[in-house]
């Protein structure tokens, strides 16, 4: 047995290596493996995270990473979650703030069945299913002539019930790098009144009146560009008009700020990293935009926090919440107190972005309405040097292997020679008889009829 000891301990030693080697490297070293996701695409992009459950918040997502086909994996989020879902009612009889004074975690959420996550995952707390994790497939993620591909994506999801409204937040984190937070409403109306009410909502039956209602929904992301949290900034885009050219400018902000979408000047923002580079030398960078953002809920003074689209503050433990935050730790009570002219630079940055829903119910929302969704846009600007979802050579500028084709000039039509003028036929005299000579025959008849008549009669007599 002695002899044997040396050779089961190096066949355990290779085989424990084996496993190490073949293991790739995974954020499990932030959390336990119950609370870790791990998911590789079909085109062999991978995202791997961590996630929690908390009463306020709900599902929270964290150390968020992203690695491209055989490429390199880095870090993009330290931490993201909803920080808000505020919804005040046009009668004022209602201003919720559903996550802080209610919550999406603990008995506010849903558990899971297998039929709400069809061909996916269930992942537990407690034994409770509480996300579903599934792949999604959305055709053409890009074409060039013959080349087409699908874009897979990582679909998480959970369910909460406040109120009679269901909340779905939902994340996909698609294989080019793209994270679309979103958020879905359901379940069904909350508030109404009678008809005396129709210009605060909408008419849904006799005498029944859907109060109308805004969703503004808040998201916390905390950017740690390739793992680094003090070397990330902000820089704000904007296009503006010099005569018949667009021209951009590109803005760093210094200090904590809020600030509104304009569509005037097409304006989104990028988080940069101000060392890590592609292949190409250009800084990293995801550029967030607000597609849904086509109006705005600016509430009263009690409500600033609603006046600006999106929030960019330095990272602190109390500011949990866009509003109704704890005023604990000097902590501010929302979004427009945690901006105080902090600076960005050198700090570990947070950004709240926001978007906006106006709910004007209708008949067919009841007794369940459909769901509506909000969400917001985070996309890869120069994380790579190309397309990661092509295998194919690069194809742009002046490297086309086929170039546009040289347009064809306009087609001339054959000149005909002119037609000889039509000369319109002669009148045709106008035949003698005709119609008046046939009336007048007629009448010839009848005089003559009327005389034979007449002298019949004298005979007679």
């Amino acid at each position: 047995m002695k002899t044997k000891t040396p050779l089961n301990f190096l066949a355990l030693l290779f085989v424990v290596t084996h496993l190490l080697y073949l293991t790739p490297s995974k954020a499990a070293e932030f959390c336990s493996d119950d609370y870790y996701i791990n998911v590789t695409l079909a085109n062999g992009a991978r995202w791997d995270l961590c996630w929690e459950q908390r009463n306020r918040e709900g599902i929270i997502l964290h150390k968020v990473h992203y690695t491209p086909a055989a490429g390199q994996r880095r870090m993009v989020l330290s931490s993201a979650s909803l920080a808000q879902i505020h919804v005040p009612y046009d009668d004022n009889g209602a201003r919720y703030h559903d996550i802080s004074d209610y919550g999406l975690g603990g008995s506010y959420m849903v558990g899971l069945r297998q039929t709400d996550c069809p061909a996916g995952k269930l992942l537990k707390l407690d034994n409770k299913p509480v996300i579903c994790e599934q792949i999604s497939q959305s055709d053409h993620g890009f074409r060039y002539q013959n080349e087409q591909v699908n874009i897979e994506s990582l679909s998480l999801f959970s369910v909460s019930r406040v109120g009679a409204y269901h909340y779905i937040p939902l994340w996909r984190f698609y294989a080019d790098g793209s994270i679309e937070p979103a958020v879905g409403a359901t379940g069904a109306l909350q508030r109404f009144n009678d008809a005396s009410a129709e210009d605060r909502g909408w008419l849904i039956a006799d005498n029944k009146v859907g109060l109308g209602h805004v969703h503004n929904f808040f998201w916390k992301l905390d950017f740690d560009l390739a793992g680094s949290s003090r070397n990330d900034l902000i820089e704000e885009l904007n296009l503006q008009q010099q005569g018949e050219q667009l021209v951009l400018q590109v803005k760093e902000l210094a200090t904590e700020t809020g600030r509104s979408v304009n569509p005037a000047t097409a304006r989104r923002w990028l988080i940069r990293d101000r060392e890590q580079k592609n292949t190409e030398g250009q800084a990293l960078a995801y550029e967030i935009r607000l597609p849904q953002s086509e109006q705005q809920d600016k509430g009263p003074d009690s409500e600033t926090f609603t006046h600006e689209d999106i929030y960019f503050t330095t990272f602190h433990d109390c500011e949990l919440y866009a509003s109704h935050n704890p005023e604990l730790a000097g902590c501010a009570d929302s979004l427009s107190g945690f901006v105080n002219q902090e600076t960005l630079q050198g700090a570990d940055l947070v950004v709240w972005p926001s978007t906006t829903f106006y709910h004007m119910p209708r008949a067919e929302d009841a007794p369940f309405m459909d769901a509506h969704w909000s969400y917001i846009s985070l996309t890869p600007r120069d994380w790579q040097a190309r397309n990661p979802l092509s295998p194919s050579a690069d194809l742009s500028g002046t490297d086309l292997a086929q170039p546009e084709p040289e347009p064809e000039p306009p087609i001339t039509p054959p000149v005909l020679p002119p037609r000889p003028p039509i000369t319109p036929p002669s009148p045709v005299p106008a035949q003698q008889g005709g119609t008046g000579s046939l009336d007048y025959g007629l009448l010839l008849l009848l005089v003559l009829a009327s005389w034979g008549m007449r002298r019949r009669r004298n005979r007679l007599d």
